[in-house]
């Protein structure tokens, strides 16, 4: 601990117990605030109020930047009382969210729109980030128990290895194969027997090998919805994910094509760790091991997959599940 915090803490610790206890209850009122009145409040604060919240952030980095004791390592991530706000606090997406994510599973999110699902689905790879007026607490640990706001984790490596597959495919307006050479050339892989190779691989996972074999300088954007939907899985499975979020992959397709996207998902679980935003209850039980029910923002629900549409334990599962809400 540096000297100029150490002699903040003397200093705080020098005041009455009276005096402590309503700058610390000051503070915590400050913390909690989720609006834009927060910069002005900073203002208001006292001196001593200032050097407490000092501290109070002094010891948060520090608990971020170690990783969690008790991390089980068959799960891939473990978030604890995760909340999330939008514009500036005046819209709460989730609440108190508690959730541990299986690693090399299929791990499918259900529940009505606007309940949570993509938002929460964004914050395992920091994407919600990108949005302004934004705000969470709570914490979410990766792999080994690393906290994702820790230093000892990138930006750049957390979404390299935690793949994100968007509801509208996204191909980049190139070949097919700079599609998926993009990122292993980004990470300064050159070398084009290599990247033949990764190339060819990633197609092949991706089931789409055999059908653009012969057309690999054709644009991306050339194919169809779903193979394009194929070509950004490829291409996110090209960097070698730990794991990759699905954020309602087969919305916009035909049956033949989402046939395609589940079979691929069930051949790829044993090499990476899912996470499907879906809305159909009949994929979720095709393609998914665990079910978590989202419903206003809360999880109420998680198990198994099986157990969550044949023995549900919460009422609103079961009504949600038989269309009585949504």
């Amino acid at each position: 601990m540096d000297k100029s915090l150490n002699k903040t803490q003397n200093t705080v610790t020098d005041m009455s117990i009276e005096a402590q206890q309503h700058d610390l209850a000051a503070v915590e009122q400050f913390i909690n605030i989720k609006s834009w009145s927060r910069i002005f409040r900073y203002f208001k604060l006292s001196k001593n109020q200032k050097d407490l919240l000092k501290i109070k952030r002094q010891s948060a980095r520090s608990n971020i930047d170690n990783n969690k004791s008790n991390f089980d390592r068959k799960n891939i991530f473990e978030v604890e009382n995760l909340n999330f706000w939008y514009d500036n606090g005046a819209k709460q997406a989730l609440r108190n969210v508690n959730m541990k994510i299986k690693r090399n599973k299929v791990t499918a999110l259900i529940g009505p729109s606007g309940c949570g699902k993509s938002t929460f689905i964004r914050c395992l790879n920091r994407i919600n980030d990108q949005i302004e007026n934004v705000s969470y607490t709570g914490n979410i640990y990766f792999d080994k128990g690393i906290n994702l706001l820790s230093k000892k984790i990138s930006t750049l490596e957390l979404t390299t290895r935690v793949g994100m597959i968007f509801q509208k495919p996204s191909p980049f307006p190139m070949s097919i194969y700079d599609n998926v050479a993009y990122g292993p050339r980004s990470h300064g892989v050159h070398d084009k027997k290599t990247l033949d190779k990764i190339v060819e691989s990633a197609l092949k996972d991706a089931s789409l090998w055999d059908e653009v074999k012969h057309n690999l300088h054709d644009l991306g954007t050339s194919l169809s919805g779903g193979q394009q939907q194929r070509l950004c899985i490829a291409r996110a499975i090209a960097l070698k994910p730990e794991t990759l979020l699905m954020d309602e992959p087969t919305s916009g397709l035909d049956p033949i094509a989402t046939s395609k996207i589940e079979l691929l998902i069930n051949n790829i679980k044993k090499y990476f760790t899912i996470v499907i935003v879906t809305h159909s209850m009949g994929q979720a039980q095709r393609v998914s091991d665990e079910t978590a029910f989202f419903y206003q923002g809360e999880v109420i629900e998680m198990d198994n997959t099986k157990n969550i549409f044949t023995a549900p334990k919460h009422k609103k599962t079961r009504e949600y599940i038989a269309g009585k809400i949504g």
